[in-house]
């Protein structure tokens, strides 16, 4: 089996119409690998994982303007749901669908 080359898949944190909005909200990572979340709106941002053991740090905070890497550890395939909770819109944010991180494998 060929190895895994590692990657960073990224989520941008933005307010979008009056709406707080992740994208790309669906992501697909394995171990190895990072997620790199942006934010791009005038509050802070809180990031929830539904998992404590996917990310380094299941929660965190992101200033405005700043960004987070995380590593992705070593879990079980599967999907792992995660919300953002966005201070300047007091709503938590959505993405294309329910933001969610894939484990393949």
């Amino acid at each position: 089996m060929p190895k895994h080359k590692k990657h960073t898949a990224v989520v941008k944190i933005a307010s979008v119409k009056g709406v707080c909005k992740a994208t790309h909200g669906f992501v697909v990572a394995q171990h190895g690998d990072k997620i790199k979340f942006h934010n791009g709106t005038k509050g802070r941002v809180h990031v929830h994982i539904s998992d404590d053991h996917l990310l380094k740090h299941p929660m965190f905070t992101i200033l405005p303007g700043k960004d987070r890497t995380e590593p992705v550890q070593r879990v079980c395939r599967g999907i792992y749901p995660y919300a953002v909770f966005c201070e300047d819109k007091k709503r938590f944010c959505i993405g294309g669908s329910m933001p969610i991180i894939i484990v393949p494998r």
